[in-house]
């Protein structure tokens, strides 16, 4: 049996397979739409879906490979109010997962967790809400930051750990609460020295633990981890330029009487109040998952509300 050519057709059909590597007809190519920023293809070979709000990826025709990036929302920092001598515990950032699936043709429901509220008073911090993609052969959850200690407590588990009291011995939650490898997050800070009147420790980021309170400093936020590929104009989200690609830091803790507040980690962690005089803390960056700051002590008779955690983020993205 022949095959009888009609003008130019089997010339366009070879060179057709040649370029796509697919059939002239019946070729079956992948397709997604979905997200606060759908197929944004900015020119550095990868295309991006990325989720600021919950919502859907739907996928057409074929499969493809898929590198996602799933951040919960941070946890929230501890409060200051009358009767403490010591500072609150930085919130822990929420948990970060990455990695590679096969996603084929069906729709994937996607959630952003929003980040925990700031303790006010004597209060520790709320943990964050979990991030997840959901779908077809794939199921990934990042685990909430946990809440920064108030008043003698310890620190909150979660994706990473809240600080710690800044009232020794209170130790940091601790982080990467699903038991995930790679670790989604680490421990927040803490201290076992038995002594009174220290600033807080800072919470969990996850490419760092927290770092400790000391009698005359809150303790920084752990730093994030760095997506040099997941910068702020790449993703289309332009307020998360000035991280560079870094998320999910801790929050930082918060001081004892005019000592030095605890910075926030790289990543989006909210710094200690900047009143070293007493101050509520510092919010986590929105969409990085971030740890809220702690709130400052030192101004008798006043109430103070730690910094809330930093809502989550999912981006789905893939070569184009």
């Amino acid at each position: 049996m022949t095959v009888r050519s009609i003008g130019n057709v089997v010339s366009t059909f070879r060179d057709r397979f040649n370029r796509t590597g697919n059939r002239a007809s019946g070729q079956i190519v992948f397709s997604a739409t979905g997200g606060n920023v759908s197929a944004l293809a900015p020119g550095n070979g990868y295309t991006y879906h990325t989720f600021t709000s919950p919502g859907t990826l739907s996928v057409s025709g074929g499969s493809k490979t898929i590198t996602y990036l799933v951040v919960a929302g941070g946890g929230g920092a501890s409060g200051y109010g009358p009767g403490s001598g010591y500072g609150g515990g930085g919130g822990g950032a929420g948990g970060l997962r990455t990695g590679t699936s096969s996603l084929g043709p069906g729709s994937y429901s996607v959630t952003i967790g929003p980040g925990g509220s700031g303790g006010t008073g004597l209060a520790g911090g709320a943990p964050g809400t979990p991030s997840s993609i959901v779908g077809p052969g794939i199921a990934i959850t990042s685990t909430a930051g946990g809440g920064g200690a108030g008043p003698t407590a310890i620190g909150n588990p979660g994706g990473s750990g809240g600080g710690g009291s800044g009232n020794p011995p209170a130790l940091g939650g601790s982080g990467n609460a699903g038991a995930y490898t790679p670790p989604e997050g680490n421990p927040g800070g803490g201290t076992s020295t038995a002594a009174p009147n220290y600033g807080g420790s800072g919470g969990g980021g996850a490419g760092a633990p927290g770092n400790g309170g000391s009698p005359t400093a809150g303790g920084a936020g752990g730093a994030g981890s760095q997506y040099p590929l997941l910068t702020g104009p790449l993703i289309g989200v332009p307020s998360l330029a000035p991280l560079s690609g870094y998320f999910a830091g801790g929050g930082g803790g918060g001081t004892y009487n005019g000592g030095t507040v605890g910075p926030g980690g790289l990543g989006g962690g909210g710094a200690g109040s900047p009143v070293t005089s007493g101050g509520n803390g510092i919010p986590g960056t929105t969409n990085s998952g971030g740890g809220g700051g702690a709130a400052a002590t030192g101004t008798p008779n006043t109430v103070y509300t730690g910094g809330t955690g930093g809502p989550g983020i999912v981006v789905i993205y893939y070569p184009s």
